[in-house]
């Protein structure tokens, strides 16, 4: 009886045990199952220094067919170059399993391999065989301002920013670090390389570069570019002298050469200087490169212009000016002092309009007075005048209309023009006289006083000097008008 209750005991307890170990079994995930969902390492090239003192740690992550992380999972790892410790790791609550790459004294690209069950990832590391070079300082390759331009204005809108890495001697670090750039202060819009405020790269030689990208609007920009040690320092340098300097044409101011500046080109035509100055809303020059092109809209047949400009081309002395495009126009001598209507198209399809006065070029002037003297007999009245007659021209004998012309005279009183009156007895336009343009008729009177008496003889005599200059000019000419009294 005894025996039969002690086999009963042991029956029951081995199918106790039975179902525990088929109920364990049943919690276990075929590794089949398991994917391997990240792979990398915290460097991309160590050192073949034939110790342990450079590796790379590489983590691999697993998860479950749930996505849950995997916990004590064993993953093999494999190199073609170099070992791995340990050359199987567990993985721990987050799903992770850590090992270290070791040189193992050869150089070269690693292929570093994880194997979990039926699935495996890879990754490379380039094991360089130059000791590892340490960073003492970086800074930017250009001091000088940067200036680049609002996009879509024309101007360059990219520059391509370099920086330099240095050791402890001043000699380029030539293993490839890791450089972050980032923009500590820029206007909206400005990037770096199209991707945003920072963004990271490998020095090649010692350099490392990004291009700084202008957005819609102008201003200011930061850029700060960093590194670390060896041992983890961060070695940094900023730039503050970046301007995105030039945004989209809001005004136009337009201008052409003064006086005796065109060029005597035959047959009464003259060409002059023109320019456009262009400025943004901000009133800064917009950016050198913009295309111009000019044009005349009512298209006289006296006058053309040079079409084809662009802001900070050369003027005719060879110099350029910030915002200005420079062209010729020209124009017939007889159209001096007319306005003619300009306008340009901006290479954005901008129209600006605006009016120039055609100077005048190398003017003289003829004068002559008629009388050419004044005498006073008897009762003749007391004050008596001579009309001062002159024509304006220009150096190629254009008559000039619509020019001022102001009086003076030693003796005698210069009287109100006749029209086109300009409201100053001492100035006068010219115009068309008896059916001849650039003519002027300008009456000075004179009186008796300011004639000598004919004491002890007759006639008392002095003379007047009447000059007419050009306003503006030192273009001027004299007649000499003789006072006699008897």
């Amino acid at each position: 009886m005894k025996y039969s209750k002690l086999i009963l005991s042991l029956v029951v307890s081995f199918i106790a045990i039975g179902l525990l170990i088929t109920a364990c079994d049943n919690r276990i995930v075929d590794p089949l199952d398991y994917t391997i969902t990240s792979m990398n390492s915290d460097v991309t090239v160590i050192y073949s220094d034939g110790d342990e003192m450079t590796y790379a740690t590489i983590q691999v992550m697993v998860k479950d067919s749930d996505n849950f992380a995997v916990f004590g999972q064993e993953v093999q790892f494999k190199s073609n170059i170099g070992y791995l410790t340990p050359a199987e790791a567990i993985t721990d609550s987050s799903g992770l399993a850590t090992v270290k790459f070791h040189d193992g004294n050869s150089f070269g690209m690693a292929t570093i391999e994880a194997i979990v069950g039926s699935v495996s990832e890879s990754i490379e590391i380039y094991v360089d065989g130059v000791p590892p070079q340490d960073v003492s300082s970086i800074g930017f390759d250009v001091s000088e301002q940067v200036q680049i331009s609002v996009q879509g204005t024309g101007g360059m809108e990219t520059f391509e920013l370099v920086a330099s890495l240095y050791d402890s001697s001043g000699q380029l670090i030539t293993q490839p670090k890791n450089v972050l750039f980032e923009l500590l202060y820029a206007p909206d819009g400005t990037n770096i390389n199209n991707i945003g405020l920072s963004d990271s790269t490998y020095s090649i030689a010692g350099k490392a570069s990004v291009n700084i990208n202008s957005g819609g609007h102008s201003g200011i920009v930061t850029c700060r570019v960093s590194t670390r040690t060896l041992e983890g320092a961060l070695i940094s340098s900023s730039k503050s002298n970046i301007v995105v300097a030039s945004g989209f044409t809001h005004t136009v101011e337009f201008g052409i050469g003064g006086h005796s500046s065109g060029t005597d080109m035959g047959s009464g035509m003259w060409k002059v200087q023109i320019s456009a100055l262009l400025n943004d809303i901000e009133g800064n020059p917009v950016a050198a490169g913009t295309a111009v092109y000019f044009s005349l809209p009512e298209e006289p047949e006296w006058a053309s212009v040079v079409a084809a400009a662009y802001v900070n081309n050369l003027n005719a002395m060879g110099d350029s000016l910030a915002g200005v495009a420079y062209s010729y126009l020209n124009y017939n001598g007889s159209h001096t002092n007319d306005a003619v209507a300009v306008r340009i198209e901006t290479g954005l399809g901008d129209i600006f309009e605006g009016e120039l006065i055609l100077p005048l070029q190398f003017p003289t002037i003829d004068i002559a007075a008629v009388p050419i003297h004044i005498d006073w007999w008897g009762p003749t009245p007391a004050d008596q005048s001579t009309e001062i007659r002159l024509t304006v021209k220009d150096g190629q004998n254009n008559p000039i209309d619509n020019q001022e012309v102001l009086f003076s005279s030693t003796l005698g009183q210069p009287q109100q023009p006749s029209p086109p009156d300009t409201g100053d007895p001492y100035t006068g336009l010219t115009g068309i006289v008896n059916g001849e343009h650039g003519r002027l008729d300008k009456e000075v009177e004179f009186n008796i006083l300011e004639c000598p008496e004919p004491i002890p003889s007759p006639p008392g005599t002095t003379t007047g000097v009447v000059t007419a200059q050009i306003l503006g000019t030192n273009t001027s000419n004299q007649v000499t008008i003789i006072l006699r009294r008897y």
